[in-house]
């Protein structure tokens, strides 16, 4: 049930994102983007999709909207705030996954230059890479969503990731700490290897994240 309710609630936020894919697809079909572009416009895909399908912790909402009413409904079944925010957030993250996967494996089949340029083994390495990497953010998102509520945690996503890209281009950050470095000139379509240190880092540090907005929910008050 918590599957099914999850779904009702992210599945048009899910068609948005689909519908802005298809929007990039559309793009790379008719011009002749570089590889560099082909990374832009991938980043600018998962800071969209991590920030809309992170969910409100555990207080559910329909669409773009959230309710005390729907928060007070999803706290009182009969389960574990632990189960509930891992349903919601796991959901959350399988769609970012394949949205991230099915916009890779769509560049390389529409794009002239990624297919001339670029294998299908480095754009599959490249998902797997975003995959990796935006697991860190989507946590942050969900966090911040806990703390936030959902009409603030949008803001607190973009701004958050326009932090880390500044530190990215303008400190002397350790690789493999720099997630973001680590999705673009880092990354298997540019640099044609794996970033591991940064994935790791990354997926060590979603945990941490996801630990902490568990913590946050079982101690708040709905």
């Amino acid at each position: 049930m918590l599957w099914y309710k999850g779904w009702l609630e992210t599945r048009f936020k899910l068609l948005v994102s689909l519908g802005f894919l298809g929007f990039i697809l559309v793009t790379l079909y008719s011009l002749r983007t570089p590889v560099t572009g082909l990374v832009v416009m991938a980043i600018t895909f998962v800071i969209m999709i991590y920030t809309i399908l992170a969910g409100t912790g555990i207080a559910g909402r329909s669409s773009f909207r959230s309710t005390k009413g729907s928060a007070l409904f999803t706290v009182s079944l009969p389960v574990t705030r632990f189960r509930l925010l891992a349903v919601r957030a796991g959901l959350g993250w399988l769609e970012m996954s394949g949205a991230i996967g099915a916009l890779c494996w769509g560049m390389w089949l529409v794009s002239p230059v990624a297919s001339a340029t670029v294998t299908a083994g480095e754009m599959f390495e490249y998902a797997g890479t975003l995959v990796a990497c935006s697991s860190s953010l989507y946590s942050m998102a969900v966090l911040l969503a806990t703390l936030l509520g959902a009409r603030w945690s949008g803001w607190g996503c973009m701004i958050a990731f326009g932090a880390l890209w500044w530190l990215s281009t303008h400190t002397p950050m350790p690789a493999s700490l720099d997630v973001v470095r680590a999705m673009n000139e880092s990354s298997p379509l540019l640099a044609h290897t794996m970033p591991w240190p940064a994935m790791g880092v990354s997926l060590a540090l979603a945990a941490v994240l996801f630990f902490a907005a568990l913590k946050i929910v079982q101690t708040r008050e709905y």
